[in-house]
């Protein structure tokens, strides 16, 4: 504000990300940053705002819906929430985007059913869902020894987020770093495994009655992907024609972990593109 006058700033697009199942938005580590400060090395002005799902991270205390319309319900009022504020601040997006991971890709689909004029695009990683592939694939039987171990280990957080990064990582030289970090995480706001069974329930249930997405959808995948078969990646891309499908070699599922450069640069590729 100059001189009592309101000044207008226009932001080229706003990225909402949106984590997956038992995951809050510190988990994206500094993907945030480095994806904000690729996008500003395009000469762009964006804003970039990663929101927990309900029973995660801020909301931890809340009991996770049972179904994914109410869980994208409560994820798009934390979005009205902060355009608000930036109408206030003078703030006006031209376009805004969903990059969504795993059970967010759900939220996401579920976005794009419910308010498609909300969105001009949006990126899908490593999701899956029902009706399109089996559930072998959406939740892959290996998953199962690992998820024995994270149960467990509930009381020593660290040993149980070795396993969570044992399924979801194929950088074994990232894995006791980011254990530490994200067993802080789950110190600070631990997830209830109640609110974990829910997210599960509601991911299980999920089928996307899209068609064909009125927005344009890239989707990323890792083709070693242990906890989600590749192939689900792949059947989406068969029934939505028009989404566009990247294959990344040799990350694990928790694909902006293992190889954020990657996924950026696919990312703004893509948003060149548009």
């Amino acid at each position: 504000m100059i001189n009592g006058i309101k000044m207008s700033v226009k932001i080229d697009s706003h990225w909402i990300l949106i984590r997956g199942l038992a995951r809050e938005a510190r988990h994206w580590g500094e993907f945030p940053d480095k994806f904000k400060q690729e996008l500003a090395r395009e000469g762009a002005n964006v804003r970039v705002d990663a929101i927990d799902l309900p029973g995660a991270g801020r909301f931890s205390e809340m009991r996770s819906p049972l179904n994914m319309a109410e869980i994208t319900e409560f994820v798009r009022d934390k979005f009205l929430e902060i355009r608000r504020r930036q109408r206030e601040s003078g703030e006006h997006p031209e376009r805004t985007f969903l990059a969504a991971m795993s059970l967010g890709g759900m939220v996401a689909s579920q976005w794009m059913e419910m308010w498609p004029r909300d969105l001009n695009g949006c990126v899908l990683i490593n999701t899956s869902f029902r009706g399109f592939s089996p559930l072998k694939h959406r939740l892959q039987p290996r998953t199962l020894r690992h998820f024995v171990g994270i149960l467990r280990n509930q009381s020593d957080a660290v040993a149980s987020e070795r396993h969570v990064l044992a399924l979801v990582s194929n950088r074994p030289e990232l894995r006791e770093h980011t254990a530490r970090e994200w067993a802080a995480i789950r110190h600070s706001r631990p997830m209830t495994l109640e609110n974990l069974a829910r997210q599960l329930f509601a991911a299980s249930r999920f089928e996307p009655r899209i068609v064909e997405p009125t927005v344009p959808v890239l989707l990323l995948n890792s083709l070693q992907d242990r906890m989600v078969h590749p192939a689900c990646s792949e059947v989406i891309a068969d029934r939505w024609r028009h989404a566009q499908l990247c294959r990344h070699p040799n990350a694990g599922h928790d694909l902006p972990l293992d190889d954020a450069e990657w996924t950026i640069s696919q990312i703004l590729k893509w948003y060149r593109a548009l």
